[in-house]
């Protein structure tokens, strides 16, 4: 499923789009250029009034590709608390000494890498920035006077963009200059976001204030061409543990009984499938490496991700399963899982 983002530049901006229920507040200043960045103090005054009632996603300014400039930006960035952080990769510069700096960057940060579509870039630089832990790649457009993103690249290219980002099971967005005759015409490529400024703005002047009808009509576009694609795989369960005997015992059990299953090793991964496919269900370890069952969870729940998900465990500790249920777990299952109760609990749906 497609999701909006809504680009704001002010607290009164913020609330405005979230009140119209978009998917992602994206705080940028468009005044200070394509990815113009807004002061961390004003960034984390409206990560504190949002208060996780959705993900929010900033800016770190137009800068140049060096290293250790980018690097300090996004460390400033990263204490406003913010849940995703933009990167514009900008024509010249050190791309992979930049690339090679930022991967020494905790794994908890999202880093998502801005490309520009009317500056050509290389798509083979998508795999260096999955290695480098980046958790998304956007499309966006660097000259807002050259047209949208549809107008300056042809559209089996904006396919294959996103192509390799799904092949990578990496966060893709599109945006540029979009307007509402875009979005069904970038809809069937299916990705994760689509972005807008103009066309939520008065006359679609990026650079003035947003209007509320315009944010619900484009929202409602998305949502309509959502209803119109073609339907998910049903019966599809996501399975995270890091133990691959385990693994294997739970899919085993389940593919028995009809399911297509999908399994992973940390809770970061299994965020990334969550982000790209559709489940019926999620069967979450709670102690995994890179990102417990517990981060993993409070993630989703900040998302308003309405999957249903159980933890499971050995629960030697009675305040285990509450601790659980706190976190956002539907259902918690004890070792070694009853198949007959897994399968009474998933039709449960």
């Amino acid at each position: 499923m497609t999701k909006m983002l809504a680009s704001v530049n002010s607290l009164e901006e913020a609330l405005l789009a979230l009140a119209a229920n978009v998917d992602i507040i994206d705080l940028k200043q468009p005044a200070s250029g394509a990815l113009g960045a807004l002061e961390t103090a004003l960034v984390s005054s409206i990560v504190l009034a949002v208060n996780g009632r959705s993900p929010i996603s900033a800016t770190v300014g137009d800068l140049p590709m060096q290293p250790e400039i980018v690097y300090l930006a996004v460390e400033a960035m990263a204490e406003t608390g913010v849940d995703y952080i933009k990167i514009g990769f900008f024509p010249g510069g050190d791309w992979r000494g930049t690339i090679e700096k930022l991967a020494t960057l905790p794994r908890t940060m999202n880093l998502i890498a801005v490309l520009f579509a009317d500056t050509q870039p290389d798509f083979a630089v998508i795999d260096m920035l999955k290695s480098a832990g980046f958790k998304g790649v956007m499309l966006d457009t660097m000259n807002k006077n050259n047209g949208s993103l549809t107008q300056v690249m042809a559209k089996a290219d904006i396919a294959q963009f996103v192509r390799l980002a799904n092949d990578l099971s990496m966060l893709c967005g599109l945006a540029g200059s979009l307007r509402l005759d875009d979005i069904a015409g970038l809809m069937p490529y299916r990705p994760d976001y689509l972005g807008f400024r103009g066309a939520l703005c008065l006359e679609h002047n990026r650079t003035a204030q947003l209007n509320k009808a315009s944010i619900m009509q484009i929202k409602q576009a998305i949502d309509d061409q959502n209803s119109q694609q073609p339907a998910t795989v049903e019966n599809r369960v996501l399975i995270a543990d890091d133990s691959e005997i385990n693994r294997l015992i739970l899919a085993n059990m389940l593919e028995l009984n009809g399911y297509t299953v999908d399994s992973v090793a940390d809770g970061a991964e299994a965020l990334e499938f969550i982000n790209k496919n559709q489940y019926e269900f999620a069967l979450i370890d709670l102690g995994m490496p890179v990102m417990s069952g517990l981060e993993m969870i409070r993630a989703l729940r900040k998302q308003r991700n309405p999957l249903k998900a159980a933890a499971i465990s050995t629960f030697t500790v009675a305040s285990q399963k509450a601790e659980a249920f706190s976190a956002g777990f539907d259902y918690c299952l004890t070792r070694p899982v009853d198949e007959d109760q897994l399968n009474a609990l998933i039709n449960l749906r």
